[in-house]
């Protein structure tokens, strides 16, 4: 079980009975749940309003920041409220918001990162992958000696002319200063992700420009889960699953968005009044 972000859409008139519509619109994606129906709607066990405290809500839009239909997070387990940090909260009317602005600023900022990698490598000479130098684990040789192998093959790794050049491109990368506060972003997330300015060859030699720019912009921003206007649980890159219908195999509905984009442009779309709700689930 883990912690899940998900941005629940509903109708502008439910911010009188929020917490009571948000819990609706869940419902038929509940664990728990009565009946005979796909292990794939069997999602969550737990549901918090959440996001303003922590930043992973959405920004406000200058100015709409005492509105009084603005969504903060609701109390912890233990009655503590904690208040969203300035210019955050966790949802409210979609006019009020910043929805699409984030992930775009991110997803040009992974591009201008893949645009200088590929014009280092065009500089320089092939680099030998990783699988060519990482070290073969045998068992009768002790574990102390393999880390020491497996690192000195790391350091040999990533000396290699193209990722050494990159590096020294990125520490010398100007960006304007909402850009900039991506990078620290990421410097933040290092010790859970392959930090791709310290490994290029991996992280965004394997990939597309635009494979990389929707990587980064999940990693600075989330990934756009949403719960549609009409019960459409959609994770971003997976297909959506209808909680009016039992099975996703026999739902005769049409899907969100088919060939209108993801998440992030069904979101674009909705009227400025629809009410976005940042939800914590333990899934």
């Amino acid at each position: 079980m883990a912690g899940y972000r998900l941005t629940v859409c509903l109708p502008g008139g439910a911010r009188d009975r929020l917490e009571e519509a948000v819990g609706e619109a869940l419902a038929p994606f509940w664990l728990l749940r009565d009946g005979d129906i796909s292990h794939d709607l069997r999602i969550w066990d737990g549901w918090r309003i959440r996001g303003g405290a922590e930043r992973a809500g959405y920004r406000i839009r200058p100015g709409h920041e005492e509105d009084a239909r603005i969504v903060h997070d609701q109390p912890r387990w233990d009655g503590i409220r904690e208040d969203s940090l300035p210019g955050w909260c966790a949802g409210g009317p979609r006019g009020l918001l910043e929805v699409t602005e984030p992930w775009e600023r991110a997803a040009a900022f992974g591009r201008i990162v893949w645009d200088g990698w590929q014009e280092v490598a065009r500089a320089h000479p092939p680099s030998r992958p990783w699988a060519d130098l990482r070290p073969e684990r045998r068992p009768e040789v002790p574990y102390s000696e393999h880390t020491a192998l497996y690192a000195a093959a790391h350091k040999q790794y990533l000396a290699q002319t193209p990722a050494a050049a990159f590096r020294d491109w990125a520490a010398g990368l100007r960006l304007d200063p909402e850009t900039e506060k991506l990078r620290s972003v990421l410097e933040e997330l290092r010790p859970t992700l392959l930090d791709f300015f310290f490994d290029p060859l991996r992280s965004i030699g394997e990939c597309t420009r635009e494979e990389f720019a929707r990587r980064c912009a999940g990693w600075v921003e989330g990934r756009a889960n949403i719960l549609t206007l009409d019960g459409w649980w959609w994770e971003d890159g997976e297909p959506p699953l209808h909680g009016a219908c039992d099975d996703p195999e026999t739902c005769p509905h049409a899907p969100p968005g088919a060939g209108q984009g993801g998440p992030g442009a069904y979101l674009a779309r909705l009227p400025a009044d629809t009410l976005l709700v940042s939800v914590r689930c333990h899934v």
